[in-house]
């Protein structure tokens, strides 16, 4: 449950706290040519080679693409930030936090937390502002919480702290990290979802006034050997719920792999193709890990576009973002 999550980019990002702004972004063009709806994603996911280049050192990534440019939010010192032009070569951009420039509510929330970590973080666009949801947790325990920040830009020097969205302590039977949002593009309502182990993945319908939890929590997906990092999204009539089964953060030896099921309701069920239900352990497999890329998880869509982490196996286990395009069955089941 996350318990070596940072200890595996201890080394990877060591200069990142300390690194200076990059330049301003030039706007996004194109998609690039790995990444177009006709280009071949089985095998791109499948290669033993990578497209992407630049720093691409990368946990829990939250992909975000417009008229700024491509960007991923990320875990580590800070909240991890990395920039692209085209979706290939990447920077790496200043965290949002320093030390000294935390928001007071954590040390209340999360009193063993130290330092400036944060996990998987969640950015989104919402009434021409950012905003980005993120985690705060302590070590094997579920004693956690999840906080929002904003800005006018994914690049801003300066975010708004917006408080404590929700928090969970010893004794629950949830785990308050790995939070993602989706707005229903029909309705406008606004879901989220999150959870890691315990007693699975819950969803909830957030206020668009104050992006807080409104009416009825239910949990909508489990499974014995792990279960977080929910990605909700919606395509034609049907609502889908991507996962990461098993464990991270182990290196070559990550077990993670994608899964999904989908429902009529934000709310689920969510089921597979044979109608198992995702509460009871049951989904699709999406992604697992091949001979160069290990353990793929804790995954992010943004339209047809499917960003993850997977570790590699021909740079000591570390971590690094890849992006595919997702490919829709006639019957609506994604794949790569």
């Amino acid at each position: 449950m996350k318990i070596a999550r940072h200890l595996a980019l201890v080394a990877a990002l060591a200069c990142v706290a300390s690194c200076a702004m990059a330049p301003a972004p030039a706007p996004a063009t194109s998609m690039p040519p790995t990444l177009r709806p006709d280009a071949p994603a089985a095998s791109l996911a499948a290669s033993t080679s990578d497209p992407l280049s630049g720093d691409t050192r990368v946990h829990d990534p939250s992909l975000w693409v417009g008229a700024g440019g491509w960007y991923v939010f990320a875990t580590g010192p800070g909240l991890q930030r990395l920039h692209s032009n085209d979706g290939t070569v990447w920077t790496r951009l200043a965290p949002i936090f320093t030390l000294g420039r935390t928001p007071a509510w954590w040390a209340e929330a999360v009193p063993a937390h130290k330092g400036i970590d944060v996990w998987a973080p969640k950015l989104f666009e919402l009434g021409g502002s950012f905003h980005v949801m993120y985690s705060i947790s302590t070590f094997g325990k579920n004693t956690s919480a999840i906080g929002i920040a904003s800005a006018d830009s994914p690049d801003a020097a300066e975010w708004r702290d917006d408080g404590l969205v929700l928090q969970s302590r010893a004794g629950d039977d949830f785990n308050a990290i790995d939070p993602d949002v989706f707005v229903d593009p029909d309705t406008h309502r606004i879901w989220m979802s999150y959870g890691s182990f315990w007693r699975g993945i819950r969803v909830t319908e957030l206020d668009p006034a104050t992006l807080r939890p409104i009416g009825t929590t239910r949990f909508v997906a489990n499974h014995t050997g792990g279960i977080e990092a929910p990605t909700l999204v919606k395509r034609g009539p049907w609502w889908y719920l991507f996962v990461s089964w098993d464990f991270c953060c182990r290196g070559v030896d990550s077990t993670y792999n994608i899964r999904v099921g989908r429902a009529a309701s934000p709310t689920g069920p969510f089921v597979d193709r044979d109608g198992g239900d995702m509460l009871q352990g049951h989904a699709e497999l999406v992604e697992a890990g091949g001979l160069r890329w290990k353990g793929p998880g804790h995954q992010d869509v943004f339209g047809d576009l499917l960003a993850r982490h997977s570790y590699d196996a021909q740079d000591n286990g570390v971590s690094h973002l890849r992006l595919s395009t997702l490919r829709w069955s006639a019957d609506g089941w994604p794949s790569l």
